[in-house]
């Protein structure tokens, strides 16, 4: 079976993010979310254990299905719709919520990049052969409580290297219509970092392998 997607907006973005991903990891993996109304939330998997996910108009051929980030790199470079064989198998888990998520706080661009500066120097510092170490990406950098409901999630670094690592969030020379900060929302297990240009997605506790 071969996949496909039509995009009648937002591809700049999207092959924007794949082609990161693509870089992060060569075998890297992406999935299909159809929501119906003329739009595709298009996932790709990362090294971090964090799945990273980008909005676009248009179709797939199939609501879930899943292909290989570079096939899919590959057939946006070339402006085809055609991207090649189903890969669902290589999904590691659960896609995150579609709906349910309660919005907590909103955090400054300029706050992320600095933990992501800082992380980046501690990975240079000890990372070993298989990269930065789970300690580091693991450790809690920001708390999130809401004001109101008290709901409480803890992000980890290997959310912030995420947003950075896919450009996700803004640099000094993009346009001021660019929003300049990040919202932070959490489903059951699920936290969610929307960017201005995607959003992250982590489970606390059981990894993306998470069933809802």
């Amino acid at each position: 079976m071969r996949e496909s997607l039509s995009i009648t907006a937002g591809a700049p973005g999207l092959l924007s993010l794949v082609g990161r991903a693509n870089d992060l990891d060569a075998s890297a993996s992406a999935r299909f979310r159809d929501r119906g109304d003329g739009t595709v939330d298009v996932f790709v998997t990362t090294p971090f254990e964090v799945t990273a996910s980008r909005r676009v108009q248009g179709e797939a051929s199939r609501d879930g299905a899943v292909v290989s980030a570079y096939d899919l790199l590959t057939a946006l470079q070339n402006d085809s719709e055609d991207i090649g064989p189903a890969r669902d198998p290589n999904w590691p888990g659960a896609l995150p919520p579609t709906d349910g998520y309660e919005e907590l706080d909103t955090l400054p661009v300029q706050v992320v990049r600095q933990l992501a500066d800082e992380g980046q120097s501690l990975a240079r510092q000890f990372s070993g052969p298989m990269g930065p170490p789970s300690s580091l990406m693991n450790q809690t950098v920001i708390t999130v409580t809401h004001d109101g409901s008290g709901t409480t999630v803890e992000i980890p670094m290997r959310m912030i290297f995420t947003c950075t690592a896919l450009g996700l969030i803004p640099g000094f020379a993009a346009p001021i219509e660019v929003p300049r900060h990040l919202r932070v929302s959490a489903a059951g297990r699920w936290v969610r970092i929307d960017a201005p240009f995607g959003s992250v997605y982590h489970t606390t506790g059981l990894g993306n392998v998470l069933v809802f």
